[in-house]
């Protein structure tokens, strides 16, 4: 059981009805102000903190300050958020050297909120996956999209096998079909395993996904394993 203690107002940005946050598995504390968000925690040991930087009462950098040098609290990751003015980078700024593990600027995309705190909560189980991708090098001129095999999936990330020559750091685009749907994301090249055939395999992490393909990756990770025996 996962335990999130998250900002109420932030709620409402993300659409309490469309959000893996109500699923079976996670609880959920909505909090009004830092020392709700303090005294939550203390009592219910929360996996996750989402909230924003310019809550009332207490500032996020001092809520993470309070958190990190607590030995009992500060294991717990914290997700803040902020909006994008002079004043509100300086707190975001102070917020992420405080201890906050993610820090994401407004106006907000639900997705990525989502997406962000499925990294903070999710040790990636990854899952066979054999299909052919469509891939794209984001920011480089010229570049004609190429074909790539999935070798298998993850909420964070694929591993890809292409005779395509990728750097670490490249940035990609990757169309791809899976569980009878179509979906389109961008990932970086974090890991290049070198093989013995002309084939490079290459593990990517997932940059940004939108809350509709996180939900399907998620239901496909989880589905159980289907077995061919024949004879």
């Amino acid at each position: 059981m996962k335990k999130i203690i998250i900002a109420h107002n932030l709620l409402d940005d993300i659409g309490e009805s469309n959000t893996i946050f109500k699923r079976s598995g996670i609880t959920l504390f909505p909090a009004s102000s830092s020392e709700e968000i303090l005294d939550l925690h203390g009592v219910n040991r929360a996996d996750l903190i989402i909230t924003e930087a310019a809550l009332s009462l207490m500032g996020g950098a001092q809520l993470c300050s309070r958190i990190r040098s607590d030995a009992e609290l500060k294991y717990v990751s914290i997700i803040i958020i902020g909006d994008e003015t002079e004043n509100s980078e300086n707190s975001l700024s102070q917020c992420k050297e405080a201890g906050a593990n993610v820090v994401i600027r407004r106006p907000l995309e639900p997705g990525m909120l989502l997406w962000q705190a499925s990294q903070q909560l999710v040790i990636p189980i990854r899952k066979d996956m054999r299909v052919l991708l469509r891939v794209s090098i984001k920011n480089l001129d010229g570049s004609a999209p190429f074909f790539a095999w999935s070798q298998n999936i993850s909420l964070s990330g694929m591993l890809l096998e292409t005779d395509r020559a990728l750097k670490l750091g490249d940035r990609l685009t990757c169309a791809f079909n899976i569980a009878h749907s179509e979906i389109t994301l961008t990932c970086s090249v974090e890991r290049i395993v070198t093989t013995a055939s002309i084939s490079n395999q290459y593990g990517v992490r997932f940059t940004n996904c939108d809350t509709k393909s996180l939900i399907i990756i998620e239901n496909f990770v989880k589905a159980p394993q289907v077995v061919n025996n024949k004879g």
